[in-house]
């Protein structure tokens, strides 16, 4: 068994006992069960933090006595219409619950919700913007839970919206990459090279409008829920 020293910077803390063959996941695990905290982030004596939950934690170089720091982290909520989401900015766990397929289970994609930035929703899915700027997305594919006809184009992404059935995301040169329901603003061909320079996204429940750096808006989407712009 290895002994580790956990404690908060005001020095209360516990003596946690396990295997030494455990991952730093199970650590994490067992330390916000014994200090009764849902997120908490492990930093070592000499400043670094312990981030992948799946490397051992002889391969993280903790050995027998070690002393952690840990730090209770904030965490933020989202949801679709029938499952919500909860995740600490950074960190390396998400937390679903509520319908499956509405978005209410990530176990397909857990292993790969490190360092999420930002999460936002449809009606029936999420997706996450990671610090790496990619995105993974889980929940009923008709509403966006699917993005991996538009994977390779999802890298550098800055912001995301969401109307009740697909996403559309800016990514950092200003142009916009769009999955979901076609009808419901999934699909940006149309505009797609007015798409430059976008600066800000939003939403109805049907349609996306951008707003470029010149000013001007672009529409898409359907037309009776906002988007058709062309009569103003």
């Amino acid at each position: 068994m290895l002994q580790v020293n956990i404690s908060f910077p005001s020095g209360s803390g516990e003596n946690l006992q396990l295997p030494e063959h455990s991952k730093v996941g199970d650590l994490k695990i067992l330390a916000q069960k014994s200090l009764r905290q849902g997120f908490l982030k492990l930093i070592t004596a000499e400043g670094h933090v312990l981030t992948n939950p799946e490397i051992s934690l002889q391969a993280a170089g903790m050995q027998e006595g070690e002393h952690l720091t840990v730090v209770a982290q904030q965490t933020k909520v989202a949801h679709t219409g029938q499952a919500f989401a909860l995740w600490c900015p950074r960190g390396n766990q998400v937390v679903a619950w509520g319908n499956p397929e509405g978005g209410g289970d990530c176990a397909v994609v857990e292993g790969v919700l490190w360092n999420v930035q930002e999460i936002q929703a449809t009606d029936k899915a999420f997706a996450a913007i990671l610090n790496d700027g990619s995105v993974i997305s889980w929940g009923s594919p008709d509403d966006g839970g699917d993005c991996s006809v538009v994977q390779d184009q999802l890298s550098n992404v800055r912001q995301i919206q969401a109307t009740e059935c697909a996403f559309a995301a800016i990514l950092a040169d200003g142009s916009v990459v769009a999955w979901g329901n076609r009808d419901h603003g999934g699909d940006c061909s149309a505009v797609q090279d007015q798409l430059r320079n976008v600066q800000q996204i939003q939403a109805t429940t049907g349609a996306f409008a951008a707003i470029l750096a010149d000013g001007s808006v672009v529409t898409w989407g359907r037309p009776d829920y906002g988007g058709d712009c062309s009569a103003v």
